[in-house]
């Protein structure tokens, strides 16, 4: 079976629905994820991609169907996506063109279950759907809001796991994480882009010089970000008023 083909139609993307439901396979493995019998339950799991006619849209069905009731401690999503990144991995690789356009199909959508996934999604996320080739521009739509949100490690995360660095500004991704000492992560996050890596050492240059005030940048970054997620509540409330009639 071709792990990343369904059956049916490549062109359009429709799918004869002849194996597996993956949301009765989803419902069998939160029975057993109770049970911590993680034997069973990784084989359960591999029979079950196996048996789902298109293994990538069935993941994107589980992890829709689990929105809005992910909770704290380990994620039963998390360890779905990495089993199926591993069960990928063990299969007969498909046909590249054929495997290519139902990539294209499904990464848009695999982009609006990221953005509002949990970190520990985006890794496996990433490497299933190879989303460092998608659309950039949905990408950095979610990494600008993340920076707004005040959520500058996810923020950077993300766009060091989809190699987005060249199109951010890396002084707005950077110094938040520099005034919070997080420096090991900043330098990941510039290592192999050597002009980024350069401004970043003249940014950091320049805060050795006399008179140089560390408070300063750190009020303006507050206020940046501070400013920019209170314009997008403002047009969030705009979008959210009723048109006045004519």
């Amino acid at each position: 079976m071709d792990p990343g083909d369904p059956t049916g139609d490549p062109a359009t993307g429709e799918r004869r629905c002849t194996g597996q439901d993956p949301l009765l396979l989803l419902q069998a493995l939160q029975t057993l994820w109770s049970t911590r019998e993680r034997q069973q339950l990784q084989e359960e799991a591999w029979r079950g991609f196996a048996a789902l006619d298109d293994p990538l849209a069935g993941l994107l069905d589980m992890l829709e169907s689990c929105r809005g009731r992910r909770g704290e401690g380990p994620s039963l999503e998390t360890w779905i996506s990495r089993q199926l990144q591993c069960w990928l991995q063990a299969q007969p690789r498909p046909s590249p063109a054929q495997h290519s356009l139902r990539l294209k199909q499904l990464q848009a959508r695999a982009i609006r279950v990221l953005t509002e996934s949990p970190p520990s999604l985006v890794a496996p996320l990433t490497s299933i759907f190879q989303l460092q080739d998608a659309d950039r521009s949905c990408l950095l739509v979610h990494v600008h809001r993340l920076h707004q949100e005040g959520r500058f490690r996810e923020a950077v995360m993300l766009g060091t796991t989809l190699k987005l660095q060249p199109e951010l500004d890396v002084e707005k991704m950077s110094v938040p994480l520099l005034l919070q000492d997080k420096v090991a992560l900043v330098e990941r996050y510039v290592a192999g882009f050597p002009d980024l890596q350069r401004r970043l050492l003249a940014l950091m240059d320049s805060w050795c010089q006399p008179g140089f005030d560390i408070k300063d940048v750190a009020s303006y970054h507050v206020t940046a970000a501070g400013a920019a997620a209170s314009g997008e509540e403002r047009l969030g409330l705009a979008a959210a008023q009723p048109s006045s009639p004519k």
